[in-house]
């Protein structure tokens, strides 16, 4: 289960730098297709940015659809949209906007490409292009299609770095290209004796922090990242701390509660660890989407955090709790192996009593 959930987990990490990075807001957009008011565009992308992380998702696609038909050659709106469906499925555990996340970032992915044609010095048009092939990576890992998720990568950096190249204080660039170094690093490490492949961890630590002190729009992106990294190379005091304050900036959100839960685990503070799980199980609440999926995480996390700590009898009750619902069919199929794992440990508890 915890494979399963760490890598639910790097998918957000990997996909939350797209969403924090509106980067359309400069003045330096000015050769962009514009709408009669460029003011009320901005502030959509704005607003609905806002409410993707907020959660509110069918908000943040109206304010988003505002802008394409504002500004249908623009590939702003439609890489946002798509993001904020990508954002969403992941949110909801559900692939109920599939087909339409693909269709606009390959639309945006397009746009993009046009806009390179024109002029191949538009560091904007990289930008989007790389984060839209990003996009595309993270989807294809999700569905386990690794190596296509690779070459999507591949294109990504390979974007991303060339609108840095055209500007080298573009340092909302660093974002996307810290959280590539680092976590290619960890994931390819086992394949660390090819020659094109390197330990980039700490490039990608120094090009987050960079971007957290001098980009224009993404710090809140960067410290995010950082939440994870911090986790992985087992800081965890930094990891709780800025989650903690993420937490409270975004408070109707569960993007950063879900990295405070994950470093209190990791760290083996079981009692910490319980209450923050317990906090985001308030957050999930009654949605209808995803609270049988992100319930099972939360309350398995919390039987085995009361297993470590010798209290059989509320690690049992939570293990019963999961088997409590009225879990679909579909639901069963893809946890069966995380069921299966809480059925093992509540056993465990029935034998050491």
């Amino acid at each position: 289960m915890k494979e399963k959930f760490l890598k639910k987990i790097f998918l957000f990490s990997a996909l939350i730098f797209l969403l924090f990075n509106p980067l359309i807001f400069s003045q330096e957009t000015q050769n962009l297709p514009k709408a009669s008011d460029s003011s009320q565009i901005d502030d959509l992308i704005q607003s609905g940015i806002d409410l993707t992380i907020k959660e509110r998702y069918d908000l943040a696609e109206n304010d988003f659809k505002k802008v394409i038909f504002a500004e249908p050659e623009n590939p702003a709106g439609y890489f946002f949209l798509g993001a904020t469906y990508q954002m969403q499925m992941l949110d909801w555990v559900s692939r109920f906007k599939e087909k339409e996340f693909l269709e606009y970032m390959q639309k945006a992915i397009e746009l993009s490409d046009q806009r390179l044609k024109r002029d191949e010095k538009d560091k904007w048009a990289y930008f989007y292009l790389g984060n839209s092939y990003g996009a595309k990576a993270i989807y294809d890992a999700k569905r386990g299609k690794w190596w296509s998720g690779f070459k999507n990568g591949l294109k990504a950096r390979s974007a991303l770095k060339k609108a840095f190249e055209i500007d080298s204080l573009f340092y909302d660039c660093y974002v996307g290209l810290g959280s590539y170094h680092y976590w290619v690093s960890v994931y390819t490490k086992i394949f660390r004796w090819l020659p094109f492949l390197k330990d980039e961890r700490k490039k990608g630590i120094e090009e987050l922090k960079i971007a957290s002190q001098k980009s224009l729009y993404s710090q809140t992106a960067s410290l995010y990242g950082l939440i994870w990294i911090y986790i992985q190379e087992k800081k965890f005091d930094d990891a709780i701390k800025l989650a903690k304050e993420m937490d409270e900036k975004y408070p109707e959100s569960k993007l950063f509660l879900w990295g405070l839960c994950e470093a209190y685990f990791t760290k083996k503070d079981w009692a910490s660890a319980i209450d923050s799980y317990q906090s985001l199980l308030e957050k999930i609440g009654n949605e209808d989407k995803s609270k049988y999926q992100n319930t099972i995480e939360c309350r398995y996390r919390i039987a085995q955090a009361y297993f470590k700590l010798g209290n059989k009898k509320e690690c049992l009750s939570q293990c019963d709790k999961i088997f409590s619902y009225p879990l679909p069919l579909e639901v069963k199929k893809e946890y069966k192996d995380n069921l299966e794992k809480a059925k093992k440990l509540r056993q465990r508890c029935l034998e050491s009593d």
